[in-house]
C-alpha cells in the first residue's frame, strides 16, 4: 500500500521549455499551465488549487492564443499524495522535456505515516527522482 506524503518546492526548467513540447503532460491532466504574466498571488493560490503548476517563462511571451510560448519552472504544493504519483509526475516531466533542457532543483516532502521529512531530486531521460531522507521520525 502507499503512504501519504506532502510535497512541495520548485523545479526549473533550463532553458526554458515550449510548451508545445510538454503538452501532453497537461493534457492527461498531471500538471495545470499558470497564465502568462500571473502576479505572485494568485500564482500561490492557484498551486494551492491545482498542486503541480508548470509556470511560464515572462520573457517569451504567448502564442496567438494567449498560450504561454515556453515554461520556465514547476511549482508543487501537494498536502497529500502518493509516492508513485510523485515519482510519475517528475519522470515524465523530465522525459518530455528533452535532453536539451536541464531539470534542476528539489522538491521537499513529508511522510505523514512514518514522520520523515527529506528531499526529492529529479534526472534527466526519465529517470526515477532521488528520494532521500533528511529528518528521521521523532522517538
Amino acid at each position: 500500500m502507499a503512504i501519504d506524503y506532502s510535497v512541495e518546492g520548485i523545479i526549473k526548467l533550463s532553458p526554458p521549455v515550449p510548451l508545445a513540447q510538454l503538452w501532453e503532460l497537461t493534457e492527461r491532466g498531471d500538471f495545470h499551465v499558470a497564465p502568462h504574466g500571473i502576479g505572485e498571488c494568485e500564482l500561490t493560490e492557484l498551486v494551492k488549487q491545482e498542486e503541480w503548476v508548470l509556470v511560464p517563462d515572462t520573457d517569451s511571451g504567448t502564442d496567438d492564443q494567449g498560450r504561454p510560448k515556453s515554461i520556465k519552472y514547476l511549482r508543487v504544493d501537494a498536502p497529500e499524495t502518493y509516492s508513485y504519483a510523485i515519482n510519475s509526475r517528475l519522470m515524465a516531466l523530465s522525459a518530455w522535456v528533452g535532453e536539451t533542457h536541464d531539470v534542476d532543483g528539489e522538491l521537499h516532502y513529508q511522510d505523514g505515516d512514518a514522520g520523515t521529512k527529506g528531499s526529492i531530486t529529479p534526472f534527466e531521460n526519465g529517470e526515477e527522482p532521488e528520494w532521500r531522507e533528511t529528518t528521521g521520525a521523532p522517538l
